[in-house]
């Protein structure tokens, strides 16, 4: 009996161990993305003639139908738009969200969404919109299948001052593809920016990070398997990077494949809420390589630019070892690592060679830290294909390569290594 009650205990115990493994993340607030400042996707916004409105044909590629509609009264004119939205539930309109704007052409005008979808913009809430300048306003869209999930849209307006072939392709645009109506023009539009991403803080013993889930199709849910994403980025960054491989990965109906790696260490992800407003995930001990070249194994034929615009392939440093580390501004431990790269540098030139790959969403920031900071190793533009070729899933990350450019291991702190250089 006692040893029943012990072997018990025992499947409790590694249980419980495994439960307090997973690391609940809430996902309260909501982030931008890298299109957020990027694009500039404007509300068009199309005169009301009477009662009806005609849906949206999409440059005439499904017939447009009448909508009767029911609108406020005390408005001297009226104007209608459309809000992408495939979280809905419209059969007239399907895959969008309708808006009126009442006095459109006033400093101030009145908007209404029709969030229930019912074309009568009597029961909806009345919106004050900005003028040039002013603070924009942000509506949320509920995802009519799960009112907690959805996306939100800030809307400003539009301002093209000083963009005149911008200016005059968008009127020309919708006045050629929108014959059927009459577009009121772009200085009485608004601009589009959408946040997609559900976002959260990552607080583990040694390290915090910022996570999130990322709406790929723009329905309100947050887990569609290989549309939607799980982005992580660091603590003091703020844009979350949808189309890079170093910070994003695709959420998977292939359990194998829900994995993503964040300074040096692979985590799975257990689950994603579908209303964006949690994910789980663990440290795994997975033996996955993750995309990364096996020990012993030759890295491809790789060629970088440095800071200095020099083409360089790596195949001639095939009689070194060369100790690349992977970066950016913003990573951990980045002033300390770039410290202990000088001196790995200095300890033996002619047969250790020291790469640092410096990644920014801007290339002249790789020059500029070239050049101020003096490095007495390579420093080198990061890129995705060097991602690619050499299987960099995440930032801090090292790779150590011996002579014939075969991989000795990855993920050696350049203090760990600095220590090895030492002893020998």
């Amino acid at each position: 009996m006692k040893r029943i009650f012990l072997i018990l205990l025992l499947f409790k115990t590694f249980g419980l161990l495994a439960q307090n493994d997973v690391t609940t993340v809430n996902l309260d607030t909501w982030g931008k993305d890298d299109r957020f400042h990027k694009y500039e996707n404007t509300l068009a916004l199309f005169k009301v003639q009477g009662d009806t409105i005609k849906s949206l044909d999409f440059e005439d590629l499904r017939p447009a139908v009448n909508i009767i509609i029911k609108k406020p009264i005390g408005y001297k004119n009226y104007a209608y738009g459309f809000l992408f939205f495939t979280g809905s539930n419209n059969y007239k309109n399907q895959g969008y969200v309708t808006v009126l704007v009442g006095d459109y052409n006033t400093v101030n005008p009145t908007m209404w969404v029709d969030v229930n979808q019912n074309f009568d913009f009597t029961d909806d809430e009345k919106i004050v919109m900005p003028y040039y300048y002013q603070k924009g306003v942000e509506i949320v869209l509920p995802n009519a299948q799960n009112n907690a999930g959805g996306n939100k849209v800030l809307l400003t307006r539009t301002m093209l001052f000083g963009k005149l072939d911008l200016r005059k392709y968008k009127d020309e645009y919708y006045q050629y593809y929108y014959k059927d109506r009459i577009f009121i023009g772009l200085d009485f539009t608004y601009r589009e920016q959408r946040y997609l991403a559900k976002t959260g803080i990552v607080k583990l013993n040694d390290d915090s990070f910022r996570i999130a889930l990322h709406d790929g199709n723009s329905n309100g849910k947050f887990n569609d398997n290989d549309t939607d994403k799980v982005i992580v980025i660091n603590y003091n960054d703020s844009i979350f990077d949808t189309t890079n491989d170093l910070f994003a990965s695709k959420l998977s109906a292939d359990k194998k494949n829900n994995y993503f790696e964040k300074n040096g260490k692979i985590f799975e992800i257990i689950e994603a809420d579908a209303a964006g407003t949690f994910i789980k995930i663990r440290p795994s001990n997975s033996d996955l390589l993750f995309g990364k070249i096996a020990e012993g194994k030759k890295i491809p034929k790789v060629n970088i630019t440095t800071h200095k615009g020099e083409k360089k392939n790596l195949k001639k440093l095939r009689k070194q070892q060369v100790f690349m580390y992977f970066t950016s501004l913003t990573s951990k431990n980045f002033e300390k690592d770039t410290a202990i790269l000088r001196k790995i540098a200095a300890i033996d030139s002619c047969n250790i060679r020291v790469i640092m790959f410096l990644y920014t969403n801007k290339s002249y920031t790789v020059r500029i830290y070239g050049s101020q900071s003096k490095a007495n190793y390579t420093v080198a533009l990061g890129h995705k294909v060097l991602n690619k070729k050499l299987g960099i899933r995440g930032l801090p990350q090292t790779l150590l390569v011996g002579k014939r450019r075969k991989v000795i291991k990855y993920g050696i702190t350049p203090e760990e290594y600095l220590n090895q250089l030492i002893k020998q």
